[in-house]
């Protein structure tokens, strides 16, 4: 009988031990920044709990910078009988979490929702950060792509390589279907952090030598089938704070926070949520973040995807039966494993009250805020480019090799590369300025005249240097000017294709497209030199806004966010809008969250909602016509048109083209705009005044942006039909593609097989940013006068009478007087 009775106690004992988790990090402020992590009394699970693996006897590494706390070991989620509330797990599908399962275990790569590598010689790094155990997991790399029929598999091949060192190097040969290619990283490659993979595809024509069939070569890199694969279990727990940067990408790209949080409506909790929300972002620093806002689980996460529950103990207990009781006495964060899924971590964020939860997420933001006053070098382009972005603000010489671009010989015939430069909101020489490149490059004898150098700056070509003589050349520091009017606020991408004509490509004898002897070589010695240029703000500019987050990010006071509703929709579109923001920034803006737009004149504000639910004046200073609130519809609803409508005959006057004087005055100014760059709306002494903007029915979204009505502030406004089609629509929006295309006053997203209509500004405020010298002011009126053609025209001619008056009087003064 003691033997019996000795067996059960050491079998309770047991039980009791596995089941403490430890202890959660108190991250009050109360505790400094020192204080260590407060031990909690075991929690010990019921009897009925199935065994769980034991953790891991080493401790994880501490986060790498100081400021990141240590958080908890995940914690095993509880069983069925533990839980108070139905499990979100029932509700799926068996194929959704099948799915689910087979994608825990993959790590998706391509930060893009497609990525096609074109032309002969095509390159695309991105950086793709892994925590420790990641890192030392041993891992698969699975390609999945195809490439376009006329792709010669003997003379092309693709090539991937993980931190400079070669995971991949086969022919290209997968043209009827996606095919899949696996390779075992060698141990050691990948790295905790950033690692870069550069994929590569050298390319060739099978039968053409012609430039124009270049055109034709591509292979597409399928993101759905593109993934490190890791052996070791459970690499989708997080342990540390700082492995939230590792939350990667879904297989269209795209990353997702999920905010949980049952006490969603209330106001005084949405300052701190859209606080939080720029944190997770400037931490994630992903291309294509979003966030979702709900009150409680709907769908197990999927890959790209982190859940935050946040809320008090209370509150999240119905929810997490697994939460930690330190909750209720002190706000803490920690990770523990999503309820229902396998192996998937959730950041829970907890605490007694909100007040307590309010100085936790104060505490998270302070790691990751960058200073408001410290000017930046950088642009955060790694995710997607592999490098950062140098960022510019006056006069400076850059050499290609530290934009990225070494030094390399191509046997080609369309030769490509591209670096990023970076300007501030302030850039303000679009009228007159120019930039240099400063071009070390060769050509061989075989390269024959008609060959060219074209250089595109943000998809516009900005300049061409003609080849105009045989038997080749070795160019040094060959300038080529490039007109600043294609620059814009935040990031630019700037290309150089040298288009390469030979007589053995006109005769094209079979097997001419496998000779890759070297016709063109581009040195890391070539320079890119900006000038100095004028130093003002423009209001508006939403191109300044998505680039660098003006005016915002310097606003000396809370920037007040007006929310129409506060429910999930609307929540989730300001949380997007702020957390691209955040990240252009590389600040976290703080906001006052508001439902009353009586007192925002004379500051700086956004605006979120459905038209509906807009004032009157807001969309009047924003210049939106009214009858929006009743034209514009949801997508599917239908409009009625009024039934006294009429046709008249100045309206088909207008549909036909106008009189006989009007359609001879069309013709001239097409005639002066063709041979001399010439508008009639540069013609002008000053811009006119912008009309009223009505969306068409078939748009989705507007982003809009003005002057408040005191001329203090900049008001930006999200608006839509109505609240889902907000959050689809900024969702849309938030990929790096979309979000590049923001310019002008107001730009109107219509779907995503329609390209964004952007509406100009004509009119614009002035805002200093920069103490003012006549240097920064002979260069603004140099751009300002650049822009309206008749008043320098007018200047001019004022200052020829002026200068002849002066001249005359002078004369008259000390000139000989004769006398008959």
């Amino acid at each position: 009988m003691k033997n019996i009775l000795a067996a059960l106690v050491f079998v309770l004992s047991a039980s009791i031990a596995t089941a403490q988790a430890p202890a959660p990090f108190n991250m009050n402020p109360e505790g400094g920044p020192n204080a260590s992590p407060a031990v909690q009394p075991p929690v010990a699970a019921p009897p009925a709990q199935p065994e769980r693996p034991a953790a891991p006897a080493n401790p994880a590494p501490p986060p790498a910078a100081p400021v990141l706390p240590q958080l908890t070991q995940p914690v095993p989620p509880a069983t069925p009988a533990q839980q108070d509330v139905p499990r979100q797990a029932d509700q799926q599908k068996p194929e959704e979490a099948e799915a689910a399962k087979t994608a825990a275990g993959r790590r998706y790569l391509v930060p893009e929702k497609s990525l096609r590598l074109s032309g002969e010689s095509a390159r695309r790094s991105w950086s793709v950060y892994l925590t420790p155990e990641q890192a030392a997991s041993p891992a698969k790399l699975h390609l999945g792509y195809q490439n376009a029929i006329v792709v010669a598999p003997e003379i092309s091949r693709l090539n991937v390589t993980i931190n400079d060192v070669p995971i991949l190097d086969n022919p290209i040969a997968f043209t009827d279907q996606v095919g899949d290619q696996v390779v075992t990283v060698p141990a050691g490659t990948l790295k905790a952090g950033a690692n870069i993979i550069q994929l590569r595809a050298d390319q060739r024509h099978r039968t053409d030598c012609t430039i124009e069939s270049t055109f034709e070569l591509w292979t597409d890199i399928d993101p759905t089938r593109t993934y490190l694969s890791f052996e070791a279990p459970d690499m989708r727990r997080f342990s540390r704070l700082d492995d939230i940067r590792a939350l990667g990408v879904d297989p269209a790209g795209n990353t997702r926070f999920r905010l949980i949080v049952p006490a969603l409506d209330q106001l005084g909790s949405t300052d701190v949520l859209m606080r939080l929300a720029q944190g997770l972002a400037l931490m994630g620093s992903m291309p294509n973040q979003s966030f979702i806002f709900e009150k409680a689980p709907s769908a197990l996460p999927q890959p790209g995807e982190l859940p935050i529950f946040v809320g008090t103990h209370d509150e999240l207990q119905g929810l997490l039966p697994a939460l930690t009781s330190a909750a209720a006495n002190a706000a803490v964060a920690s990770f523990l494993d999503y309820p229902g899924s396998d192996g998937s971590s959730a950041l829970i964020l907890s605490g007694p009250t909100w007040p307590a939860l309010e100085g936790l997420v104060d505490s998270f933001v302070a790691s990751t805020n960058g200073s408001t006053t410290q000017r930046r070098d950088t642009l955060a382009t790694q995710s997607w480019r592999g490098v950062e972005t140098p960022f510019l603000f006056s006069k400076a010489q850059l050499d290609f090799s530290q934009l990225g671009i070494e030094s390399q010989e191509f046997g080609g015939r369309l030769f490509r590369t591209s670096f990023t430069i970076g300007v501030p909101a302030d850039f303000y020489a679009t009228a007159y300025g120019e930039a240099r490149i400063l071009l070390d490059a060769a050509y061989s004898g075989a390269v024959q005249p008609g060959s060219h150098i074209d250089v595109i700056v943000n998809g516009n070509l900005a300049s061409t240097v003609p080849v105009t003589s045989s038997g080749g050349a070795v160019l040094r520091h060959l300038p080529i000017k490039l007109t600043l009017r294609h620059f814009k606020p935040g990031v630019n991408t700037i290309t150089i294709e040298a288009s390469l004509r030979t007589e053995q490509d006109q005769v094209c004898a079979p097997g001419a497209t496998a000779d890759n002897k070297p016709r063109f070589a581009l040195f890391g010695t070539s320079q890119f030199r900006m000038p100095d240029f004028a130093r003002i703000a423009q209001v508006p500019n939403l191109a300044a806004t998505a680039g660098t987050g003006f005016p915002y990010r310097t606003s000396p006071n809370p920037v007040s966010l007006f929310l129409g509703r506060i429910e999930e929709n609307s929540l989730s579109a300001a949380a997007t809008f702020l957390g691209k923001m955040a990240v252009a920034s590389h600040h976290v803006i703080p906001v006052d969250v508001t439902i009353s737009a009586a007192r925002i004149a004379g500051s700086d504000a956004i605006f979120v909602g459905a038209v509906s639910e807009m004032p009157t004046n807001i969309l009047t200073q924003l210049n939106i016509d009214q009858e929006s609130r009743s034209s514009w519809s949801p997508a599917g609803t239908p409009t009625t048109t009024s039934a006294g409508s009429s046709v008249t005959l100045q309206d088909w006057q207008q549909l036909t083209g106008g009189n006989f004087f009007r359609r001879q005055f069309e013709a001239l100014s097409d005639w002066v705009k063709e041979n001399f760059d010439l508008s009639l709306s540069m013609l002008r002494f000053a811009p006119e005044a912008d009309e009223a903007y009505k969306p068409s029915k078939d748009a989705k979204m507007i982003i809009a942006q003005e002057s408040d009505p005191t001329d203090v502030g900049t008001w930006t406004a999200l608006i839509a039909p109505d609240s889902t089609s907000l959050a689809e629509g900024m969702q849309a929006l938030s990929s790096r593609q979309e979000w590049d295309k923001l310019a002008g006053r107001i730009i109107a997203y219509a779907g995503p097989d329609k390209e964004p209509e952007t509406v100009a500004v004509s009119r614009f405020r002035f805002m200093p940013t920069q103490p003012m010298s006549f240097e920064n002011i002979r260069l603004i009126a140099a751009n300002w006068l650049s822009d309206n053609i008749m008043s320098y025209a007018l200047l001019l001619g004022a200052g020829g009478i002026l200068l002849g008056l002066a001249t005359y009087g002078l004369l008259t003064l000390l000139g000989r007087r004769y006398e008959d």
